[in-house]
């Protein structure tokens, strides 16, 4: 697990003082895939080096697992971060080196035997499905098999979280899906927490369980994905699950429809306009696959040819199904 308490982070110069993180409180369970997600400039990766101990945050505290890497000194930090993989946007593989050989080099600096060296890269291309590559220099390689060597690299020594730095930022979006689905599957494989840092909405959305919205510095909201899909005047719906906005729909009184419990292919709609004789108007929505579920959120609007219904038993009817309704 990893817990984070009122971490601030702040550069001083003599012209100026800028709070990169500013009291930003997290959780992330073991075994997760978690996304912090923000614009440029929110602050993402200094929050991310601190958690890494690659920064000191000027006050509050980074535990993974048992250990508070705040409180540590500078040999005990090296050791710790030998339990940490890291998986970065220009890939920052050694150009002299073959797949295989930049694969091994956080090997060779732990001081492991050379063959035991060789046997974990072996099992790592074979996981990323580089097998073949081995003998290939960086220039020989896509970007996508690239960062496949990244990966592995990140994992040799069998860290106890991987951490992503805008990995597939550098990749186009058939390669983005491939890395993330290949991110998926080792996290399935070997229980590896993973944290996402990312500005793009669509690698949350692909494969993390939880997420988090950083803004100017601070997390603004956090939490189970799924949950945040269907809470009320959540952010991080609106940005992974968009309806438009009711004003610029000309349509106030519409209301938005979550299903996030595995009703997004039953015919909920259709069963409410045959109940209640009611018309319902999408005016906007999706329906994707987010944490392993079929997830939808629509905007409409609900209405019966003589103006009135029966609100209260059209509620009744969406909550015995699961869909939250939000104004």
């Amino acid at each position: 697990m990893i817990e984070v308490t009122s971490l601030t982070k702040v550069y001083s110069s003599a012209a100026s003082t800028v709070t990169a993180v500013d009291d930003v409180s997290l959780r992330i369970d073991s075994g997760q895939i978690f996304g912090i997600l923000g614009r440029s400039g929110a602050g993402k990766t200094t929050l991310m080096r601190c958690l890494t101990a690659l920064e000191r945050p000027t006050s509050g505290t980074v535990t993974i697992g048992e250990l508070e890497l705040t409180s540590l000194s500078g040999a005990e930090l090296r050791r710790v971060r030998h339990t940490m993989g890291m998986i970065f946007q220009h890939f920052n593989l050694l150009a002299s080196r073959t797949a295989a050989a930049n694969v091994a080099f956080p090997l060779e600096v732990q001081g492991v035997p050379a063959a035991e060296r060789k046997q974990r890269v072996a099992e790592l291309l074979d996981l990323v499905g580089l097998s073949d590559r081995a003998g290939n220099y960086p220039a020989q390689l896509s970007g996508g098999q690239k960062q496949r060597v990244g990966i592995a690299r990140a994992l040799a020594a069998h860290p106890q979280v991987l951490f992503c730095d805008e990995a597939t930022s550098a990749l186009d979006p058939a390669t983005t899906e491939q890395i993330l689905d290949l991110i998926a599957e080792i996290n399935r494989r070997t229980g590896v927490t993973v944290v996402l840092i990312t500005h793009e909405s669509e690698v949350v959305r692909r494969i993390c369980s939880g997420a988090a919205l950083m803004e100017n510095g601070r997390i603004v909201e956090q939490g189970a994905l799924l949950e945040l899909l269907t809470a009320p005047r959540s952010r991080l719906a609106d940005i992974l699950l968009p309806v438009g906005e009711p004003a610029n729909l000309g349509a106030e009184s519409s209301v938005v429809l979550s299903f996030a419990q595995g009703h997004a292919q039953e015919p909920v709609i259709s069963g409410l306009t045959r109940r209640f004789g009611v018309d319902v108007s999408i005016l906007g929505g999706a329906v994707e696959l987010i944490a392993g579920r079929k997830v939808g959120r629509l905007r409409v609007v609900i209405s019966h040819p003589t103006g009135a219904f029966d609100r209260a038993g059209v509620d009744a009817y969406l909550a015995e199904h699961e869909v939250s309704v939000q104004a």
